[in-house]
């Protein structure tokens, strides 16, 4: 398993809800908003839940990506479209084994909507990946380790 680390935000959770209520067509369906998020060239791997600490409900779900050309995987953590805007704490974590630290997003900001898209070098190698947030009082966390090798 991997050290997971805090997190840094390169986008504003402003910048992130003026980008989403600027492209309504990429926000149609939570697979196209990913996938526009990460860019041409990637495939949709999996998805991951994000399940409350307490209470085993689902929140929201963690997705990961594959660039074939790049060999680099992205990574999307979202909740469910009714807490979309309400949850507090959204971060996105994404790892190797020969990567030095992770990749992250979120931890030092407060997201509503989304964290991600990251990106980390991963041809060959196995992944672990991991989405959270907080709502309604409970921590929700969804995570899958060495996943998606090659």
């Amino acid at each position: 398993m991997s050290n997971w680390m805090p997190f840094r935000r390169a986008v504003t959770g402003a910048a992130a809800a003026l980008a989403l209520s600027m492209t309504p067509a990429l926000i149609a369906t939570p697979a196209s908003a990913a996938t526009a998020s990460c860019g041409s060239g990637y495939a949709f791997l999996d998805s991951y839940a994000i399940r409350g600490l307490d209470t085993n409900r689902t929140g929201g779900y963690v997705s990961l990506y594959y660039n074939s050309s790049t060999g680099k995987n992205c990574a999307i953590a979202k909740p469910i479209s009714s807490w979309s805007g309400l949850v507090n704490h959204l971060d996105v974590q994404l790892t190797t084994n020969s990567y030095p630290g992770f990749v992250d997003d979120g931890l030092n900001a407060n997201y509503h909507q989304w964290a991600g898209p990251i990106y980390i070098p991963a041809r060959g190698e196995c992944v672990d990946v991991g989405g959270y947030f907080d709502y309604g009082g409970e921590r929700f966390a969804g995570h899958a380790y060495q996943v998606h090798c090659g």
